[in-house]
């Protein structure tokens, strides 16, 4: 399959999916962050957007990590979303809902989520999400590795559609997740249907984990549920814990 992705550089082709989506499309075939594009239009007061980049250089995920890829490998788009749709980690985590019903409109119906904001594949990570309220809006940033043949020293921990033997359009996928992001901003009801849906396609709930926080001392307990605001809620030997923020590891 060719990649579309590019022709969004084209003015006509742009304005058509911006009209089709309701949302005004910025496209860098270079750029140093969406996610700091983003922020700089919701500063500006801009609407409803999307900032689209074929690469970027200075890209990031949770806890300051880099998010760098290959031009033409990644789907890489931060959203602006105003009013602010809920709190910037729930949303974040909810917009894992969001990428694993695209992929299965697309084909990939395996999709699993890991606490608090990974999509997996085979069990290794192939998209995460970044959220930050600015003012009254929330900046939502997305990465999918689409076209990747070899990840390197990621391997074993990262995977992309292509190396699960899906042939995946960027283009194609920006509109679906678009479409599944608009769906559960929606209403409360759509977004109560996430949640069930977040719970169903968990890969940790029910199993024993360790979450480490920055600087924070490692709790150990049982994975037992996911409340309603986006806590993971451990099962440890001192009672149950709310952990708002951490990486989650399976014990073996």
């Amino acid at each position: 399959m060719s990649d579309r992705l590019s022709l969004l550089g084209d003015p006509s082709v742009r304005s058509a999916l911006s009209a089709e989506l309701g949302r005004t499309i910025e496209f860098h075939a270079t750029l140093g962050s969406t996610q700091e594009r983003a922020r700089e239009l919701a500063g500006h007061g801009a609407g409803a957007a999307i900032v689209v980049a074929d690469h970027q250089t200075s890209g990031r995920g949770r806890q300051g990590r880099a998010w760098l890829a290959p031009a033409g490998t990644s789907l890489l788009a931060s959203w602006v979303l105003r009013p602010l749709p809920a709190d910037p980690a729930l949303f974040a985590l909810l917009s894992g809902v969001a990428i694993a019903r695209a992929f299965a409109d697309l084909g990939v119906t395996d999709a699993r989520l890991k606490w608090p904001n990974d999509v997996q594949l085979a069990g290794r990570k192939v998209s995460g999400a970044l959220a930050d309220a600015a003012g009254d809006a929330l900046v939502l940033g997305i990465g999918v590795n689409v076209h990747q043949r070899d990840l390197g020293e990621l391997a074993a921990i990262a995977t992309s559609l292509a190396l699960e033997g899906a042939d995946i359009d960027r283009l194609a996928l920006l509109a679906r997740v678009d479409r599944e992001l608009a769906r559960i901003v929606s209403a409360p009801g759509e977004r109560r249907a996430a949640l069930a849906e977040w719970r169903a396609r968990a890969s940790m709930l029910g199993r024993e984990v360790e979450v480490r926080s920055a600087g924070g001392t490692p709790v150990r307990g049982v994975a037992r549920e996911l409340a309603d605001d986006g806590a993971l809620v451990l099962r440890t030997a001192s009672g149950d814990q709310r952990i708002f923020a951490g990486e989650v590891s399976l014990l073996p």
